[in-house]
């Protein structure tokens, strides 16, 4: 894989888990933070999409040759995206659960504090 595919793949990859980091760290509840997940992760499709369109576009323009070279690269870090990305979804789905989990705990031990502050 070449320095700039591997540039690009590092830089998509990063902005993910940076969109998903600020997400999950975020002050809101498990659905705010599910739906807001659900959207970044339909911006970064979109944006891949886009990405690969205005790529394909310009892939017209080059020679056979070249074009089968740039093909089978572009498939490669094709693949390694979707791949990154899916094993992303996973974690994501994972610390979705995780707080869910740690919200419900939260919110567990706090009724027996509410209840023991009304007697008071």
């Amino acid at each position: 894989m070449s320095s700039d595919s591997k540039l690009l793949l590092g830089l998509i990859l990063g902005a993910a888990t940076g969109a998903v980091a600020g997400l999950l760290l975020a002050p809101a509840s498990g659905k705010e933070t599910r739906e807001k997940i659900s959207d970044k992760a339909g911006e970064l499709k979109s944006d891949l999409d886009k990405k690969f369109n205005e790529l394909s576009k310009k892939l017209h323009d080059l020679d056979s040759e070249s074009l089968k070279d740039f093909k089978e690269k572009f498939s490669d870090v094709k693949s390694s995206v979707k791949e990154r990305y899916d094993a992303l979804a996973v974690k994501v789905k994972q610390l979705e659960k995780e707080l869910a989990e740690k919200m419900e705990s939260i919110r567990k031990e706090a009724k027996p504090v509410e209840s023991g502050s009304n007697s008071i």
